[in-house]
């Protein structure tokens, strides 16, 4: 297993940005081969890469799977544009980081060996971007997404860990964001419309009273439309105790087999 510190200008994001990778070792343990299947990540509100891997143990996973893995800072954007600021977190974790790793690391250009992840915020970055960039990514896998904040905000604004004011401030007010990519629903009808819907995963602790009704509420709606998902539903609260325990299945949804 290789652990590499990058560092570029990001051209999306005006600034240095520092993104961790784990490449799996080819060293008669593991089968792979490079260039690698590849695995963006996107960490949770308040959490960055570095912390995030150390959590998760991503190094054993992408040596057992065989499969790269990409994490990103999100800086509590919730993956998403914001022109004005001229941080544009989406065309950040949807193209530009993906072409800039390729250019660095021996990963596949192909985009059904292309896959975006992430925990709760990012499981939202990685939903909204993953539709809003198909044509890059084939599969979508996400952790306790952070589905619904506006109306979790507005009916208990003490389980909300996001104050709303940053929440409005960052991906906008809830009746702004209908109809555009940061609304999970309209971006899925319409990647499903297109014939360019990936392949979904969603894990969520059945005690998370932060996102599991939202996580059961998009489930069924996909399972409405004739596109169920993968839905990963087990004990477990919003916390990385259960999202230790949903890397697997989630590894195995992505790579299509167990880890050796």
């Amino acid at each position: 297993m290789a652990n590499l510190h990058i560092n570029f200008r990001s051209d999306s994001l005006s600034r240095s940005v520092y993104p961790v990778a784990f490449l799996p070792d080819y060293n008669g343990w593991n089968d792979c081969q490079p260039p690698y299947k590849t695995l963006y990540f996107l960490p949770g509100y308040s959490g960055g890469g570095l912390e995030t891997a150390q959590f998760t143990n991503f190094a054993m996973y992408a040596a057992m799977y065989g499969i790269a893995i990409i994490l990103v800072d999100g800086e509590n954007s919730f993956y998403v544009d914001d022109d004005l600021r001229g941080a544009k977190f989406s065309q950040y974790v949807g193209k530009e980081i993906v072409e800039a790793t390729r250019a660095f690391l021996p990963l596949s250009h192909k985009r059904e060996d292309t896959f975006i992840g992430g925990i709760s915020m990012g499981g939202y970055g990685a939903l909204i971007n993953g539709l809003r960039y198909a044509d890059t990514f084939s599969k979508i896998a996400m952790l306790s997404p952070a589905l619904e904040m506006h109306a979790r905000q507005r009916e208990n604004p003490e389980l909300c860990p996001i104050p709303l004011g940053e929440l409005e401030g960052t991906i906008g007010k809830e009746e702004t964001l209908i109809g555009t990519y940061k609304d999970p629903n309209f971006a899925s009808k319409k990647a499903i419309e297109e014939g360019k819907l990936p392949e979904i995963f969603l894990g969520c602790g059945k005690q998370d009273e932060l996102v599991i009704a939202a996580s059961r509420r998009y489930s069924k709606m996909m399972d409405e439309l004739g596109h169920p998902i993968t839905f990963y539903e087990r004990e477990g609260l919003h916390d990385h105790t259960f999202w230790k325990q949903a890397l697997t299945p989630l590894c195995e949804f992505l790579t299509g087999k167990g880890g050796k």
